[in-house]
């Protein structure tokens, strides 16, 4: 499935976790507080997938990792952007999954209706 992201829809809505797994610079704020997580925290991750496919490296990768770990947890200053060379769409798409509170982030429904997604389902 060569340009294709998965996203595990398993579970229920009030399954949420709450320890701690993954490698910080992907990690969601609410894995990193340990808050409880779900779904929100996969669209997060895929956030920072795009942005590392995009530009080679995930974001916040400038940082030593407990540094990033505290910068996202802390909710800190913003989430880098894609740089301008990239459509604007690309990067709402990064931007909108990389909302740090992970009610108001999208779903992976609303992902796939984004404009950055059309035409390449």
């Amino acid at each position: 499935c060569r340009g294709t992201a998965w996203v595990s829809l398993g579970g229920t809505h009030s399954e949420m976790l709450k320890s701690v797994h993954g490698t910080p610079y992907w990690m969601a704020p609410e894995v990193i507080n340990e808050s409880g997580y779900g779904r929100k925290s996969d669209i997060w991750s895929i956030g920072c997938t795009v942005f590392e496919m995009a530009t080679g490296k995930p974001p916040l990768a400038s940082m030593d990792r407990l540094a990033a770990m505290f910068y996202i947890g802390a909710h800190r200053g913003l989430m880098p952007s894609l740089p301008d060379h990239f459509s604007g769409k690309a990067a709402d798409f990064v931007h909108v999954c990389l909302t740090r509170n992970q009610h108001e982030r999208p779903s992976a429904l609303q992902l796939l209706r984004h404009p950055f997604m059309k035409g390449r389902q």
